[in-house]
């Protein structure tokens, strides 16, 4: 071709990298493919050696092996027992919580209030005052959550009488546990407690929790959580900070059983209220769902999937399935990126907190954003918003899971299996739908909105996994 004739040609252009040079052309009507590319890990040669370090068909072969342990799990609701009796490693003065190991003196204020109102609850203390000194006396035996197959939202804390869901993996036969969800208010998972929270977790204790033992009792295995959020999935949850259709599905399978196993009417009406006036009470059964899950899913070698990701207002920590039981650790991140009630701010707040990111390491919660139009407000306020957010989370997991189908995207499969390689390579962070706490006592939730994973964890991963691979070869 001439050159007079190539420049009568109608110009079309590819534009890579600054989407505004794209969008310039495309405003003067010039025919424009924009690609979305990037330097890979943010241009940090470090991190670009080490990701080449996993271009491997051994990591490729863990991580399909991984996911499929993911995606073949089948959680049931077996039973409810007191924490002391079932969990591993619960003693009788022993209290777990959120997030990685942490000690009295590094917990933040919520975390501290929770832990003093579970001592008072226990009946170790009479009050604030002999609760501390119980504890600065090494009286008190502190574990975190996750390293006894259990999860609690917020500050999570578990003590010995509290009773917990009971949740078998049926794929592999682990189980995971988690306490009931106490709703809104002044509440423990909310960092705080006073005479109501208290007589709440009695009651817990003595009516609720043994009434659904009994319940569950007469059954062998017939709820399935999975099926439950499948369902609210399509109902308008994303099963986190949304769970309304959840929990009414809930409700719908355990008042039969109530009712069968000659629970009192009374009981059973008291028990219903309670749920019904807790949009989040089937949130801590889909978290021991995921931990039963994730829990088989780990210990794949070569395995860069993320099995799990936790924060305890204090610091943030994941675990890789292909790293054992090391925890990759940074300072939990401030909420900045929150809906704040009227009065309050970022300044307010307690930093990111609780095990129930467990549910977007799962697959749910902010990976299906896009299932749950009436939270567009915490990221941008359209339903168009959600759908883009749900796409750039997609892009950070390794495959999609067509059990859990997303509507508002076709019904594609909620995207699962978060992959170090692609989070750090990409430089983008999964967000994880929460609530806020206020860092004074008395008050409790503050907010609600998303938080942003520190991208530190995931590059402190990589760089541990291409040694370890690199050791090997």
């Amino acid at each position: 071709m001439a050159t007079y004739e190539l420049f009568s040609q109608k110009l079309k252009t590819v534009n890579i990298g600054l989407p505004s040079f794209g969008e310039d052309l495309i405003t003067q009507e010039v025919e424009t493919v924009l690609i979305d590319w990037q330097i890979p890990a943010g241009g940090n040669t470090e991190m670009v050696n080490a990701l080449k370090v996993l271009e491997n068909s051994n990591v490729e072969e863990a991580n399909k092996l991984t996911v499929e342990k993911i995606m073949s799990g089948e959680p049931v609701l077996i039973g409810m027992e007191r924490a002391l009796d079932v969990i591993p490693g619960m003693g009788p003065r022993t209290i777990f919580h959120s997030g990685p190991p942490l000690t009295w003196e590094r917990m933040c204020p919520g975390v501290q209030r929770a832990v003093i109102g579970a001592i008072i609850f226990e009946g170790w203390a009479k009050n604030r005052e002999s609760a501390v000194r119980l504890v600065n006396k090494n009286k008190v035996e502190f574990s975190n959550n996750h390293a006894h197959s259990a999860v609690g939202p917020m500050t999570g804390i578990i003590s010995p009488s509290m009773p917990v869901w009971i949740v078998e993996n049926r794929t592999s036969g682990n189980r995971a546990y988690s306490t009931l969800n106490e709703g809104r208010g002044v509440t423990l998972w909310y960092g705080d407690f006073d005479e109501s929270t208290l007589n709440q977790l009695r009651w817990f204790r003595d009516v609720f929790g043994p009434s659904v033992k009994k319940a569950l009792s007469k059954q062998n295995g017939t709820i399935n959580p999975f099926n439950l959020v499948a369902q609210g999935l399509s109902m308008g949850d994303e099963v986190h900070v949304r769970c309304q259709a959840t929990t009414a599905l809930l409700i719908k399978e355990l008042v039969p059983l109530l009712a069968e196993a000659g629970v009192k009417g009374s009981y059973i009406a008291e028990m219903v209220r309670f749920m019904a006036g807790n949009n989040t009470f089937s949130l801590n059964l889909a978290m021991a769902a995921g931990k039963s899950v994730m829990d088989a899913a780990h210990g794949v070698p070569n395995s860069t999937i993320v099995t799990a990701m936790t924060r305890n207002g204090t610091d943030f920590a994941i675990r890789v399935g292909g790293l054992g039981d090391q925890w990759f650790v940074a300072d939990a991140p401030a909420l900045d990126d929150c809906l704040y009630y009227a009065g309050y701010s970022v300044e307010d707040a307690v930093a990111d907190i609780g095990d129930s990111s467990i549910i977007e390491t799962t697959g749910f919660g902010g990976m299906t954003f896009a299932c749950a139009p009436t939270i567009a407000s915490f990221v941008g306020g359209s339903v168009k918003d959600s759908i883009e957010l749900n796409k750039k989370m997609a892009s950070i997991n390794y495959a999609k899971n067509k059990n859990f189908a997303i509507p508002n995207l076709d019904f594609a499969g909620a995207p699962t299996g978060l992959d170090i390689r692609k989070i750090v390579g990409s430089q983008i962070v999964p967000i994880i739908d929460t609530g806020v706490i206020h860092k004074d006592a008395g008050i409790g939730q503050i907010g609600a909105g998303v938080a942003h994973a520190p991208l530190g964890v995931f590059e402190q991963a990589v760089l541990a996994m291409a040694k370890t691979i690199s050791t090997k070869q």
